[in-house]
C-alpha cells in the first residue's frame, strides 16, 4: 500500500442549489434575507411593465437565504415575513420591491450606457447660442467630465443631461434648441394665438390663411399644448430641434459690460470677449481661477495657428465627418466589439420583428451613436422612441 493519501470527492448537500449566469434580486425582512435568482436583463422589463409573464422573469420560484451559496429560505421564515408560505406569491413580492444585485462590470456598463445617451441627448436637443449650431460629442463628452457629472441610474439620460445645462454653461456657451410648432387655427380665434405666442415671446415665422408657424423654447410646450386643448386649436410639433447645419466649434463670448455680464469673481474680473478653438482653453478660461490665464492663452495661439491654414477662415462652424461602424442592418447582426449594444436593442426585436440599426460614429469621438429603423423604414434616433413604437405597433396588431 503506497504511502500517497486517498482522493476524496465531496457531495453536494441535498438542501443546497448552485445556479449560474443569474441576476439575484435580495429583500431583507424581519432580520431574514430573501433572495430569488431571475434571469439577466429581465428584471427592469417586469418593472416597467414590457413583461408579463413571471416565468419569462425567475429562473425558478424557489426562494433563498443566499443564492450564490444555493441555501434555501426556512418556510417558518416565510410565514413570519411575509404571511405566506406560497413561494410563487413570495416571489412576486420580492421581485417588485427587492433590490437587484448587479456586478462592478454590468454596473459600468449601465453608467456608460447612461452617459452616452446624455451625450446624445446634449448633441441632438442644444446648440451654441451665438451660432445655433450643436456642439460635436466629443466637446460635450469631454465637458461633463469637466464638470465632474455624475450618472444616477434611477433617472433617465434625457432628465440627468438637462439637468446638467446649468454646469455645462460656466463652462461654454449653450442652451436647448427651440422647437418649431405649427398652429391650425380657425379665423376668429387667430388674434388670440397670436397674442398668446408672444407672450411666450415665440418667435412667429409665418403666418399664412389658417395656419401659424413660429419657434419656441421647449419649456413652454406644455403651456401651448394646454392652450390648444382648451381653445380646440390643432397644434402640431414640425421640429424637435431648430438648429443650423453643421457643428459648432467655436467658444464664443461678448463682453456686455458689468450689468449684463453679472458680478465677477473674487478678484472682480469678468471673462472678457474671447474666440477659442481648443475645448481646454476653453474649459480653463471661461472658469475663472486656476491656470486658466495661460490655457486661454495657449488656445489664442491654437486659434492664429488654424486661421493661417490656407483655405481656413477660421469661422464658428464647420462639417463634421460621420464613420458608419455598423451599416443599416438587423440589430442579431451587430458585430461582436459592439456586442453590449447588440444585447441591449435585442428587446426591441423581440417586441416587433423587422427592426434594423445602424451605428456611427461623429467627429472622431469615442461616442458611438445609434439610429434605428421601424420595419415599414421609419427613422427613430434614440433606443427608447424606437422601443416606444415597437410597443405602439404590438399593442395596435394585438
Amino acid at each position: 500500500m503506497s504511502g500517497r493519501p486517498m482522493k476524496t470527492q465531496l457531495a453536494l448537500p441535498t438542501g443546497i442549489k448552485k445556479l449560474t449566469n443569474i441576476a439575484v434580486v435580495r429583500l431583507k425582512k424581519h432580520g431574514v434575507r430573501f433572495e430569488i435568482a431571475c434571469y439577466k436583463n429581465t428584471v427592469g422589463a417586469w418593472r416597467d411593465g414590457f413583461e408579463k409573464d413571471i416565468d419569462n422573469v425567475l429562473q425558478t420560484t424557489q426562494i433563498y437565504n443566499n443564492v450564490s451559496k444555493g441555501i434555501f429560505a426556512k418556510e417558518e421564515d416565510l410565514l413570519k415575513a411575509f404571511g405566506s408560505a406560497d413561494e410563487k406569491v413570495v416571489a412576486k413580492l420580492i421581485l417588485e420591491t427587492g433590490e437587484v444585485q448587479v456586478s462592478d462590470k454590468e454596473r459600468k456598463n449601465t453608467f456608460d450606457n447612461i452617459f452616452r445617451d446624455a451625450v446624445n441627448v446634449l448633441v441632438d436637443k442644444c446648440v451654441n447660442p451665438e451660432t445655433n449650431r450643436p456642439y460635436p460629442p466629443g466637446m460635450i463628452e469631454r465637458a461633463l467630465r469637466e464638470v465632474h457629472f455624475q450618472v444616477d441610474p434611477t433617472k433617465s439620460a434625457k432628465q440627468q443631461a438637462l439637468a446638467a445645462l446649468p454646469r455645462l454653461r460656466k463652462v461654454f456657451p449653450i442652451k436647448r434648441a427651440a422647437m418649431r410648432f405649427r398652429f391650425t387655427v380657425p379665423a376668429e380665434r387667430a388674434q388670440a394665438t397670436l397674442d398668446m405666442l408672444l407672450g411666450e415671446r415665440a418667435t412667429i415665422e409665418e403666418q399664412t390663411g389658417s395656419e401659424i408657424v413660429c419657434t419656441a423654447d421647449p419649456s413652454v410646450y406644455r403651456t401651448l399644448d394646454k392652450f390648444a386643448k382648451d381653445t380646440s386649436v390643432q397644434l402640431e410639433v414640425v421640429t424637435m430641434a431648430v438648429m443650423e447645419g453643421g457643428v459648432s466649434e467655436t467658444f464664443q463670448e461678448t463682453a456686455r459690460g458689468a450689468a449684463a455680464s453679472g458680478p465677477g469673481d473674487a478678484d472682480g474680473r469678468n471673462v472678457g470677449a474671447y474666440a477659442m478653438r481648443d475645448l481646454e482653453g476653453a474649459l480653463a478660461g471661461a472658469v475663472p481661477g486656476g491656470d486658466g490665464e495661460a490655457k486661454m492663452a495657449r488656445a489664442k495661439i491654437v486659434a492664429r495657428r488654424e486661421a493661417a491654414v490656407p483655405g481656413s477662415d477660421g469661422s464658428a462652424a464647420a462639417g463634421v465627418r460621420t464613420e458608419v461602424l455598423y451599416p443599416r442592418g438587423p440589430i442579431a447582426g451587430v458585430p461582436e466589439e459592439h456586442a453590449s449594444r447588440r444585447e441591449r436593442f435585442a428587446p426591441i426585436d423581440e417586441i416587433q420583428v423587422g427592426w434594423q440599426v445602424e451605428l456611427r460614429r461623429r467627429g472622431g469621438s469615442s461616442v458611438v451613436d445609434a439610429v434605428f429603423f421601424s420595419p415599414d423604414g421609419v427613422l427613430h434616433k434614440s433606443f427608447a422612441d424606437a422601443r416606444r413604437e415597437a410597443m405602439r405597433a404590438k399593442r395596435e396588431g394585438a
